[in-house]
């Protein structure tokens, strides 16, 4: 696949998901999409020596050289710092020296940055030439490069083998692609082919060393160094420099790598994925007690120790990261990451603009020891702010209302398992067609879903589950002495006179024989949500497409925020209804998270042919909206008992949602993701339900199914 320049722009900005955008000339990001204020000019970054009127952007070096220098370098050592300056021996070579150690600027009015690094470390001047780089590679020298990170945590999240990249060290592209790899790598060395002779045994020796039993695999995988080849190298060059100056005698060591590695596009699911390093000063873990009915949370900004009190505008940044450990699924600690544009509402009280990355919530910060107060919202409330910021209204519809107190009142996506199985919804339905009072005899409820769920490990407390968190009301049936007719009474309004609930006569309790099933039996009765009929109207589809998305394919791995049941106004008279809406997020336990999906999803529960074209015609309507969304059709029926029109209609929407956009960047229309009763009633593992179907998929699909 061949993309353009801006597509490849693009595709590097959204791996490394800048604060901030610096133009080498006016006018360069036009038309990236990043708001006012977040693009720079490179007369913004610096400040002018002796111009007081001026503050910069950043957090100044002079911080990190004043630090180092007050606790470091002021006192006599024992040993040498081994601390350089790289100035290249031929000019052509001076930006290949500036992008391997670093450089100061030389103008006048910018030349205090240089003077303050000798002043304060005194550094070996060196020029740098083919024996200068070896001896550079094999010392442990410091740049003005190095030293620029001295304070700074890097961790690498890359599982590439160590790597030799062989470039035209006077050519800019080059330069630049070397700068980008070693921004994401943590053992790359440069080699210029114009001194590949000169450094050809240096070579040889770390491809020989390098080369070795990988730590703690028992299977004999060796880590093999790689010789990566710059795109400026000609493809006709390429075996000739390698064999002369870079192949070994060892058998399996060499490892020749002609392409570049195109970080512009995202991973697949079934590859290692390419992650930036994450870079921190400080940093802190927060559990803070939240009230749900007013979710304030308050916490202390974190700095860099070095920064001082004052200094330049934007000088850092806070990154949250929200985890939600006990409020029942209904916090939103997800967002779509847009790292061009401010997060569409503000959480903190102050009205600072947050960013939404991949790493978390960005606050950029200037001072010291600066409290947060942020009011948290609930994920119906964040998805309608979002809706509001694309100018579509939304309200919520009966059928979500139900999905919300369904997951509410069984206490998250956890309760919501307790309904994973198609027995029981059945169940819960019967009960909710009973005329009266929706019950049924106690030991009789308990014994069907027993008997259901009996053998499996993992629904062992479904009935506790739906009697501890109220979906069902424990009560009494008494018979009428005036009507003989049976009503169902809660505890609490028992007495020594009751009412019955048919004649609404009067009449006493049966104290003489309390336990005879001939006068009175213990029943639970539907209560809420799960008394309203239709499956809770469609209450228990949606709730378990949600716990799908939460707790089935994401586990510990994922974060949603979720609404239900929203009618949509997109325009006019443009209407579309959405029975699940979901911001899903897969987490990273090292590395930055992968950016959230929007979906939005058509729930129905059981039915002849339920997915009718209306359906579909409507959340075409949301894709084209909302282009690059998923869109997910649900039912609790199982794949089989499709019909054959409702599997034409949705096959015709997943071809058309499975095509390209030409203005996004590898990214398909609309995909479409279908979820029928083995994915909703799963009750751990979704492999094992596949399986138990005759579904027998490699580890690698099954993770692409996933995504």
């Amino acid at each position: 696949m061949t993309e353009t320049a801006r597509q490849v722009l693009n595709g590097y900005l959204d791996f490394f998901e800048p604060d901030f955008v610096v133009e080498a000339s006016a006018g360069l990001a036009d038309g990236l999409g990043y708001e006012d204020g977040r693009v720079l000019q490179l007369s913004d970054i610096l400040t002018l020596d002796g111009d007081r009127d001026q503050r910069g952007y950043g957090l100044d070096v002079m911080d990190l050289y004043r630090d180092l220098y007050r606790k470091e370098f002021q006192f006599t050592r024992r040993h040498e710092h081994g601390i350089v300056h790289l100035a290249a021996r031929e000019k052509k070579f001076d930006a290949f020296s500036a992008c391997l150690a670093g450089d100061f600027p030389t103008s006048d009015n910018l030349a205090y940055f240089g003077k303050a690094f000798v002043d304060a470390f005194d550094p070996e001047t060196i020029a740098l030439d083919s024996e200068a780089l070896v001896k550079l590679f094999e010392s442990d020298a410091r740049s003005a490069l190095v030293m620029g990170q001295s304070k700074l945590n890097v961790d690498y999240h890359d599982h590439s083998y160590p790597a030799l990249f062989v470039l035209d060290a006077t050519k800019p592209q080059d330069l630049i692609d070397f700068w980008n790899l070693r921004a994401t790598r943590r053992d790359i060395l440069p080699i210029p082919v114009q001194w590949a002779e000169d450094l050809s045994g240096f070579a040889k020796r770390f491809i020989e060393l390098n080369y070795r039993p990988l730590p703690g695999n028992p299977n004999g995988v060796m880590i093999t160094p790689h010789v990566m080849f710059a795109r400026s190298i000609q493809t006709e060059d390429l075996e000739s420099v390698y064999r002369d100056y870079f192949r070994v005698g060892i058998k399996g060591a060499n490892v020749r790598q002609d392409w570049y590695p195109a970080l512009w596009r995202p991973s697949p699911s079934f590859a290692v994925r390419e992650m930036r390093p994450t870079v921190s000063a400080n940093r802190k873990t927060f559990d803070v007690p939240i009230d749900s009915q007013k979710p304030d949370l308050r916490f202390e900004g974190l700095h860099p120790e070095f920064a001082s009190e004052y200094g330049n505008h934007h000088r850092w940044a806070n990154v949250v990261s929200l985890r939600d450990w006990g409020l029942n699924d209904q916090i939103a600690t997800v967002y779509p990451t847009n790292h061009r544009q401010s997060l569409f509402t503000s959480l903190n009280f102050s009205s600072e603009d947050l960013l939404s990355t991949t790493e978390g919530l960005v606050l950029i910060r200037a001072h010291r020891g600066m409290s947060q107060f942020w009011r948290l919202l609930d994920g119906a409330t964040a998805i309608r702010k979002w809706l509001e910021k694309q100018n579509v209204k939304s309200f919520p519809s009966d059928a979500g209302r139900a999905t919300q107190q369904i997951v509410q009142t069984l206490g998250g996506f956890g309760g919501v398992a307790a309904i994973a199985h198609p027995a029981i919804v059945k169940l819960l339905n019967e009960m909710s067609r009973k005329p009266g009072s929706r019950s049924m005899q106690h030991q009789e409820f308990q014994n069907r879903i027993r008997n259901a769920t009996k053998d499996d490990i993992w629904r062992y407390r479904n009935f506790e589950t739906l009697v501890q968190r109220n979906a069902v009301e424990l009560g009494l049936e008494i018979k009428c002495e005036k009507c003989s007719s049976w009503s169902w009474h809660p505890l609490k309004d028992l007495g020594y006179t009751v009412n019955c609930g048919l004649c609404l006569q009067s009449f006493p309790f049966p104290i003489i024989e309390p336990a005879s099933s001939q006068h009175t039996r213990w029943s639970y009765r539907l209560v809420g949500p799960f008394a309203l009929p239709d499956s809770a109207r469609g209450g228990y589809a949606a709730a378990l497409t949600l716990r799908f998305f939460a707790n089935v394919i994401g586990m510990s791995d994922a974060q949603i925020a979720w609404s239900a049941g929203q009618e949509l106004g997109l325009g006019p008279k443009a209407k579309a209804e959405a029975d699940v809406i979901i911001w899903y997020q897969r987490k990273q336990t090292f590395g930055n998270d992968y950016p959230t999906q929007a979906i939005f999803g058509e729930v129905k529960s059981f039915g002849r042919e339920v997915f009718t074209q209306d359906d579909v015609d409507r959340m075409k309507i949301l894709a084209e909206r909302f282009p690059g969304s998923i869109i997910v059709f649900s039912t609790m029926k199982e794949a089989s008992e499709l019909s054959q029109q409702e599997i034409v209609r949705l096959r015709r929407l997943a071809s058309w949602g499975r095509e390209y956009l030409s203005q996004q960047q590898r990214r398909s229309r609309a995909p479409v993701i279908m979820l029928t009763g083995t994915e909703l009633f799963t009750a751990h593992y979704l492999k094992s339900e596949w399986e138990a179907k005759g579904v027998n998929m490699p580890k690698s699909q099954l993770e692409a199914g996933q995504d």
